[in-house]
Parts: C-alpha cells; structure tokens; sequence
C-alpha cells in the first residue's frame, strides 16, 4: 500500500498554484508499478498544468521490500526527514539514501541479492582507478548490473562536465575480495538507518589496513 500526501505547489516559472498529490511511501509487493516508475526515474516527476514547466521532486520518502528484508529512506539535503526504525522492521536492512538515484541503485543491488557494504568497497576502488584513467579529481558511480556470464559487474560512471554516464566493469572477485574485508572487521549494520556511501567505505578500507 502507498502513502500519499496533498500538497500546494507553486510553479516556479508561471506562479501558478496548484493541488499536487505526492506519493510518500510505497511498498515494493504491493505497488510493484511505482516500484518500476522508480527504476525508470519517473515517479517524482511534475509538470506545471499551465505552462508545462517539468521538475523533479524532491522530499522525503520511504521504500519498503518486505518479502526482500530492506527498507530505504529517502532524505534528501537540506529536508528534515530522519525517520526511526519501526518495530515492524526492525529486522530488515535499513538505509538512508539522499535522492532518487542513490534509492534505485540501493532497489538494483537488493533485488539481484548484492551486499551493498560490499558493493560500495567494489565502487570505491574502482572510482580511484577511474579518476587515475581519466585524470580527474572526482566521479560519482552507480551500481548497473551484474553480468553472470561474463562473471562481471558493471557501473554506471559519471565524470564532470559529462551528461551521460560511462559504464566500467569489474570482476565480481573484487566483490568476493570485499565480501571477506567485511567478515574480517566482523562487520554488521547498525539498528538504526544506515548511510552507505563513499565514506563508509573508506573508513571501512581504513580499519582492515590497521588491523
């Protein structure tokens, strides 16, 4: 079942207010064609019915897998959406993500039955060899897909001043060698949201150099 709210939207361009209803939360088994609205990056989508300004929204929202075990809340930056683990999932893997991309990619390494601690130690590294290749200080990167018959697993790679991604691969052994980073540190997920990013996995390479 979702989770609405009605909210009055001024359009940015023309002025014009309008009624918009917002979907706040869904539930993967319920509403699997929000769930693919998600993946296609369409769900928060509004267009002014004036004049056609389009924008992608942006606010607080919680997704909810419970025959896969994970729920992820959406807060984006600057927005006072910190929510607290409910009982009714408290056994779940729960994460904290800051906008639509970061909630698919959490959906496509969940759903193909990645780790995404593990994912992300893959990531990392490869961002560092990305930066090295092409000679630039940052790029942001979204895990793509698994492809079993290569026994790769592929990433979307964002570079600066570039609209569209490059997709670099790597073998699925560094995420087996990151697997094992993880069982070595004994590391295991907190009760409360956690935020799985690029941070984390450097202090989690930090922590497995000093032991």
């Amino acid at each position: 079942m979702s989770t609405e709210i009605v909210k009055e939207i001024i359009c940015p361009q023309c002025g014009e207010s309008q009624r918009y209803r917002l979907v706040t939360g869904i539930n993967a088994g319920e509403n699997p064609e929000l769930r693919d609205k998600i993946l296609d990056e369409t769900l928060f989508d509004w267009r002014c019915r004036r004049c056609n300004y389009f924008a992608a929204m942006a606010y607080p929202f919680l997704y909810t897998d419970p025959e896969a075990g994970y729920v992820v809340s959406v807060v984006p930056t600057g927005t006072n959406g910190d929510v607290e683990p409910t009982e009714a999932v408290k056994d779940y893997v729960k994460r904290s993500v800051k906008n639509l991309a970061e909630l698919k990619e959490k959906i496509l390494i969940f759903d193909a039955g990645y780790d995404d601690v593990a994912v992300e130690l893959v990531k990392n590294a490869l961002c560092e060899i990305i930066k090295q290749s092409y000679k630039v200080d940052r790029v942001h990167a979204y895990f793509s897909r698994v492809n079993d018959l290569d026994g790769e697993m592929e990433f979307a790679i964002f570079l600066p001043k570039k609209t569209e991604p490059v997709y670099h691969s790597t073998k699925l052994e560094v995420y087996k060698q990151s697997q094992e980073v993880l069982r070595a540190l004994d590391f295991v997920d907190p009760e409360g949201f956690l935020r799985v990013n690029a941070q984390l996995a450097r202090d989690i390479i930090t922590e497995y150099q000093n032991i």
